[in-house]
């Protein structure tokens, strides 16, 4: 996106950078992205306080709950490289738009659930989406 007028050393020519976005709108998209890749992990230090009240709600034990977190982990290993090859096939904004989207559902779905199998499933998903760090990666090196 960038063309760049290479300079000689000599002063001659100053070096030119042309960007469709102003400093300011490159900051403001790295502060949203930020934000948002933020939450990856927000998700997991809140989960760990309730431990006790999730068994308690969904009727299961504390072992079941502590495999909900297995899983997410396990889940949240895999998913960077699944969201890495879909943006490089199918472009960095739609993947990152979806993945946002899905985090934001998954967490509804995860609040409404009534069923530790609904949990578990929603976890996944949340893992899957929670791992935005390549398309923020991938939008830090694009607007910078």
């Amino acid at each position: 996106m960038a063309n760049e007028k290479a300079s000689d050393g000599q002063g001659e020519e100053a070096l030119e950078k042309y960007s469709v976005f102003s400093t300011t709108n490159k900051w403001c998209i790295v502060a949203m992205v930020s934000y948002a890749a933020w939450f990856s992990t927000l998700t997991s230090f809140i989960y760990y306080p309730a431990i006790h009240q999730l068994a308690q709600t969904f009727a299961v034990s504390i072992d079941k709950i502590n495999l909900t977190i297995t899983s997410y982990m396990a889940m949240a290993t895999v998913a960077p490289t699944l969201l890495g090859d879909a943006a490089d096939v199918l472009g960095r904004r739609p993947v990152y738009m979806l993945a946002l989207s899905l985090y934001i559902g998954a967490n509804i779905a995860i609040v409404l659930s009534n069923s530790y199998a609904a949990l578990v499933g929603l976890l996944q998903a949340l893992a899957i989406s929670g791992k935005l760090t390549i398309q923020t990666a991938s939008w830090f090196t694009q607007y910078s």
